[in-house]
């Protein structure tokens, strides 16, 4: 079975790099990381990856307006938020944004994401 393929969209490229490490660990394949919404736009065209990390803080918009963008698409990824700050996106912020959920970049390393990001 291939393995899910996913995008990473966060302005700090360390954290991104850690993410990919971390995801690679856990058996995903990153396919294209992004700094900011619209690099994000871009390499969801060019990748169409089966979900993504997003940042709800990007510099030129934020993370729930990247996620409903994304919603938007025929074979929309999966999109799990994530935010240094915990209280970044309520259940009602995640559900409006068409995200499959919210993990503090804190709580990303001790989480099970596959029910966010598919198996």
């Amino acid at each position: 079975m291939p393995a899910v393929t996913i995008l990473i969209v966060d302005d700090d490229a360390p954290f991104r790099r850690m993410a990919a490490e971390l995801l690679a660990a856990r058996g995903f394949q990153v396919v294209a990381e992004a700094g900011d919404a619209e690099q994000a736009l871009a390499e969801y065209a060019r990748t169409k990856p089966d979900a993504a990390l997003v940042d709800v803080n990007l510099p030129g918009g934020d993370g729930l307006a990247l996620s409903r963008a994304l919603a938007a698409f025929a074979s929309h990824p999966r999109v799990l938020l994530t935010s240094t700050d915990p209280t970044a996106a309520g259940p009602d912020a995640i559900t409006a944004a068409g995200a499959v959920g919210f993990v503090a970049k804190t709580e990303l390393a001790i989480t099970d994401l596959t029910p966010y990001l598919g198996a």
